[in-house]
């Protein structure tokens, strides 16, 4: 069984939907099965993998932020058993659609339905002609579609389709590497690198750019401005065109002094900084967030989180189960659930062990691959 796995971005750059590509493919490799990952070059992002899987860069006959058209995916995923699409990438959905209507059963399309296509302004446009125009011819030339959750699916764009044809839809949530990130002590370097003695740290990972403009950095930043406690630091871990913006940003409502922007942190550093935390906060705005890898890497270190009320991210935080979820871009009641997590230590304790056992009871890529895996069998037979 020769698989291909279809995504518009890859580690190192950051991205729940590349995270899930890599670490799927890694897991599958190495059972010792054949798995090729096609991905947009990028020149910023060559990286060499310590894995038995390969990864091909294709390069784009045209780019524009994280879309990219890539005709030569019909003739280099040809010779393919199961080809593993991951949902959105406009530009790769047409050549493995006309390949797969070509080859009819002889390849098992598995399209991995990560999240709506949204965006604002000429971005909101082309893709809303987008969604019209390919979604439902994807959908239905998929053998099966992964969703990472009902919750997420019944509400988002592809709601009536699944409704129609709910057999077709299988949810497999994401999964987070459980052995790799797990409780440790707090960092005593990372603790002088950054002045933290005596310090309770609030953390964000995520990347800053405008294609993940949804991740609610603003709104944190406010929320954070409203606490007004001089025993916080907020952390905000990653890079993006939109760095210096929220820097900025925090200049301008004079908390700059207690906001620490790390830049870019390589993943195999990234635990560090989830131990290092007392708070993990995921302030998304849209739907364009539908389930929070990071809320899985946090929880896994044992963390308590804050995540907003969105479908999806939700399911995975729980009523008041491994932490609080909250309106989007309601930074009042942000800044209270914070403010409350700060004061009660052993409510932040008995939460970041509750995350760490639905980690491990749920959410583990043992347990998720499994599932896929499963799933390409299945299909293949």
């Amino acid at each position: 069984m020769k698989i291909a796995q279809i995504v518009s971005t890859f580690p190192p750059y950051r991205g729940g939907m590349g995270n899930v590509a890599f670490y799927l493919t890694d897991y599958l490799s190495r059972l010792r099965y054949k798995v090729t990952v096609f991905t947009p070059y990028h020149s910023s992002l060559d990286h060499d993998y310590e894995s038995f899987f390969s990864v091909r860069h294709v390069t784009p006959q045209f780019r524009y932020g994280n879309a990219a058209v890539v005709w030569q995916l019909f003739f280099r995923c040809y010779n393919y058993n199961v080809i593993h699409l991951h949902y959105p990438f406009i530009g790769a959905c047409i050549p493995i659609c006309i390949l797969k209507m070509i080859k009819g059963k002889k390849i098992n399309l598995i399209v991995h339905y990560h999240m709506d296509l949204i965006g604002f302004g000429v971005r909101k446009i082309i893709f809303k002609i987008y969604n019209k125009l390919f979604l439902k011819s994807t959908i239905k030339l998929a053998d099966k579609v992964i969703v990472t959750s009902f919750d997420y699916a019944k509400e988002s764009i592809i709601g009536d389709i699944l409704k129609k044809d709910n057999n077709k839809f299988v949810e497999i949530a994401n999964g987070v590497d459980s052995e790799f990130f797990n409780f440790k002590p707090k960092s005593s370097h990372l603790i002088r690198k950054y002045n933290l003695e005596n310090k309770k740290v609030i953390l964000f990972v995520g990347a800053l750019d405008s294609a993940h403009y949804f991740k609610g950095i603003n709104y944190l930043l406010k929320a954070f401005q409203l606490l007004k406690r001089n025993d916080i630091k907020l952390m905000i871990v990653g890079d993006g065109n939109l760095k210096n913006v929220f820097e900025d940003l925090a200049e301008s409502f004079g908390v700059s002094q207690d906001v620490i922007f790390t830049g870019y942190i390589p993943d195999e550093e990234l635990v560090r900084y989830y131990n290092l935390c007392d708070i993990f906060v995921l302030p998304s705005i849209d739907k364009s967030e539908a389930f929070g890898m990071v809320l899985l890497e946090a929880m896994a270190c044992a963390k308590p989180v804050i995540a907003s009320d969105l479908p999806g991210v939700r399911e995975v935080v729980g009523i008041k189960e491994t932490g609080r979820i909250v309106k989007p871009k309601d930074v009042d009641n942000l800044a209270e659930q914070i403010n409350w997590l700060l004061d009660h230590k052993t409510a932040r304790e008995d939460l970041g062990k509750a995350g760490r056992k639905k980690v491990e009871k749920k959410y583990s890529w043992d347990i998720i691959v499994k599932k896929i895996l499963e799933l390409y069998k299945k299909e293949d037979s």
